[in-house]
């Protein structure tokens, strides 16, 4: 179990926030999620090839206006219980540098069949004048217009297969903003980070960043430049119309301290349409990683490049080239259906995801997600092996997901 004192921070917010009642929001979640892997994975080799577990959440919301400032306030608490518990903890990477600088978070009650948890996820104060914005604090900042993958998203993005993207991590952080008139606007953060958590602030570990954004014509720009853990990374930004559609594009370049050299680029293109009296979006995205290695190379031969950026929370796949089209198809006022896949180019392998959303009521959802790979042992979503001649396999396993949301 975790320290006392970011227990007692988070039940200080929950007895804080109904006397703030006004601005107070709440969103549960209570589930099923299913999963089962092949004989030759990770997940089996582990004796958890068919795992199971009831899941339910809340998030406690706050926010209060006091003219140019507001204060800002979540609380998020999880709990589950199922044999997916074991599994999770036995998956959970070694522990690294922490991605955020302080602890909120309290571990309440941890064993292989259940687990609770929570943390404060935002936690912020900001001031909005005309023209300038500051805001510190645990907050969450989106950067880039990828679909499914994010490469200008360098500070927590979301995994190119994750389905419920409501709200990003929060990190710790300092951010300000000046808006010209014009309509273009320069951004910088702060994001401090320590070698080991509750260690002295290191810049080796922190990250630095300025972008600017402006329109040219009928295209919207940006550029930006950071210091991520000790790298460089600088980025192009382009988006515009294409007849009917909407088109992005992004060039990030990542250059590293021993000197080398990763680039990475995406495209994607959205529409919107008919299928007969249904309303449809459709879309695709084409990514290719400068960290990407081919499949066949184990788990743990992985070159440090990616293997850092994986534990830092910005890479997620460790292939090449990916192809991921998706659509939405709102078939009534209260039910869509949302296919999307992931193909990797380089070996043939693929994760297809089919998300239903019903709406049960105006603040009531009803979400279905499962989601598939498809591919030979060996390759990305078949799974890479985790040592050479080990015969065991990492990768997605199938699953099943059943979820009720209610906001109030």
């Amino acid at each position: 179990m975790r320290a006392a004192v970011p227990s007692a921070v988070l039940i200080a917010a929950i007895m804080a926030m109904p006397v703030w009642a006004d601005g107070f929001r709440v969103r549960t979640e209570a589930g099923l999620t299913s999963s089962s892997a092949d004989a030759t994975s990770l997940e089996a080799d582990l004796g958890n090839r068919d795992t199971r577990a009831l899941n339910a959440a809340a998030r406690l919301m706050w926010d209060s206006f006091e003219g140019p400032f507001r204060l800002e306030v979540h609380a998020q608490f999880n709990a589950a219980h199922g044999s997916r518990i074991a599994l999770t903890s036995a998956l959970m990477p070694a522990e690294g540098p922490p991605r955020t600088l302080l602890d909120l978070s309290g571990d309440w009650s941890h064993d292989p069949d259940q687990a609770v948890v929570g943390v404060i996820d935002r936690a912020s104060v900001a001031y909005a004048g005309e023209n300038l914005v500051l805001k510190a604090g645990r907050q969450a900042i989106t950067w880039g217009s990828g679909l499914f993958f994010h490469p200008s998203d360098i500070v927590a993005p979301f995994s190119p297969d994750a389905v419920d993207t409501s709200y990003k991590p929060g990190v710790d952080m300092l951010y300000a903003q000046y808006l010209f008139d014009n309509g273009a606007d320069i951004q910088t953060i702060a994001v401090p980070r320590a070698e080991a958590r509750g260690g002295a602030v290191s810049l080796d570990q922190s990250t630095l960043a300025i972008r600017g954004s402006t329109t040219l014509g009928s295209l919207d720009g940006a550029l930006f430049h950071a210091r991520d853990r000790g790298d460089s990374v600088a980025g192009l930004n382009l988006s515009g119309p294409l007849g009917g559609a909407s088109w992005n594009a992004e060039y990030v370049h990542w250059r590293l301290t021993d000197g080398t050299a990763h680039p990475s680029w995406l495209f994607n293109i959205t529409n919107f349409g008919t299928l007969g009296d249904w309303n449809v979006s459709y879309f695709a995205e084409y990514f290719r990683s400068g960290f990407g290695v081919d499949a066949s190379l184990p788990s743990d031969a992985l070159p440090a490049s990616l293997t850092k950026r994986m534990s830092a929370g910005q890479v997620f796949f460790g292939g090449q080239d990916f192809l991921a089209p998706g659509g939405q198809i709102q078939v009534t006022a209260d039910l869509s259906i949302s296919p999307r896949a992931i193909f990797n180019l380089n070996d043939g392998s693929r994760l297809a995801t089919v998300s239903v959303n019903y709406a049960l009521g105006d603040n009531t959802d009803l979400a279905f997600d499962y989601s598939s790979p498809f591919g030979a042992d060996g390759s990305e979503f078949g799974g890479r092996e985790t040592s050479a001649g080990s015969g065991i396999f990492a990768g997605p396993s199938r699953s099943a997901t059943l979820r009720l949301i209610h906001f109030f």
